[in-house]
């Protein structure tokens, strides 16, 4: 009944446990392999925040609907898509997103923002102008603007606590600055 000698049998048992954890180890790369792995998406979602949507009736909203559009111009490298949310074209909060935008685009590369978190936010509100404080922390990817290819992971950046003036022009509040206190 017992065909293995008695002082073999460590010798047999350990074997047999080095071929099983071969085999566990190579079913599960196995898998890994058959399975597909999910890869970033190159296109950009439709709304690159949790909240309801913004809109610029609001300091807030004014605030969040400028750094969503910055979010949507950060493929193209497109800083138009900011000109809604803005005073102008000569206002800081525009030169800050087209000064980015075309760095990145010098570099051949744009970002997907895939997921925008406005924390901690307060208003302090003046006449006509109003103070937005928040912390700001965005996740995205850096894709190459010639071939639309993810070129990294989605990845987190760390948290920015921005400071932005905002002035009311008739009913909608516009981005005049912000900057980053951090």
């Amino acid at each position: 009944m017992n065909r293995v000698p008695e002082r073999s049998r460590p010798l047999v048992i350990a074997a047999t446990g080095v071929v099983v954890v071969l085999l566990v180890a190579g079913a599960v790369l196995l898998l890994g392999q058959l399975g597909s792995s999910p890869t970033p998406s190159t296109s950009v979602p439709p709304s690159a925040t949790a909240s309801a949507s913004p809109n610029s009736s609001t300091p807030e909203g004014a605030v969040r609907a400028m750094f969503e559009a910055f979010a949507r111009a950060r493929p193209t490298n497109d800083a138009s898509l900011v000109l809604p949310f803005v005073t102008s074209e000569d206002s800081s909060a525009y030169l800050s997103v087209k000064g980015f935008l075309d760095g990145q685009a010098g570099l051949k590369q744009g970002a997907v923002i895939t997921d925008q978190r406005f924390d901690d936010l307060s208003v302090e509100m003046g006449d006509g102008t109003a103070t937005v404080t928040f912390t700001y922390i965005e996740t995205g990817y850096l894709i190459s603007t010639e071939s639309g290819e993810p070129l990294g992971s989605p990845a987190a950046t760390e948290p920015a606590r921005i400071v932005a003036q905002v002035v009311r022009q008739g009913s909608t509040w516009l981005v005049d600055e912000y900057e980053s206190t951090s």
